[in-house]
């Protein structure tokens, strides 16, 4: 059984501390995060617009030569469209859009060379 599931008395304390780890978790770590994740994130949409001419050459070669783009090219839609959306318009196996976005590469089987 859940250590407070039977004690609804304790609840509210139980919620308070639960915020303030969250908080200074967040305060400590966050702000070095985000800046960390901006600084990559700036540079994989800066080597995205390069690679494509600002998205006028989106090409399966482009693709295969640089799959990190693919999250890139998917966030750039408005609204931004979902993996499984992507997958389902594309009508692709899940495992290629997973490859590219996670692994950064195209499954070996399929990469035409």
């Amino acid at each position: 059984m859940p250590i407070n599931a039977d004690k609804p008395h304790l609840w509210k304390k139980d919620i308070a501390q639960s915020v303030d780890f969250y908080n200074n978790w967040f305060l400590e770590f966050a702000p070095i995060t985000y800046k960390e994740t901006r600084l990559s994130t700036t540079q994989q949409v800066e080597s995205t617009l390069i690679l494509t001419a600002n998205f006028t050459n989106i090409s399966r070669e482009i693709l295969y030569q640089h799959p990190f783009i693919l999250p890139i090219l998917r966030m750039a839609t408005a609204p931004p469209i979902a993996r499984d959306r992507l997958i389902g318009l594309a009508d692709v196996r899940p495992n290629l859009v997973k490859n590219m976005e996670e692994k950064l590469r195209i499954p070996p089987r399929m990469n035409p060379e």
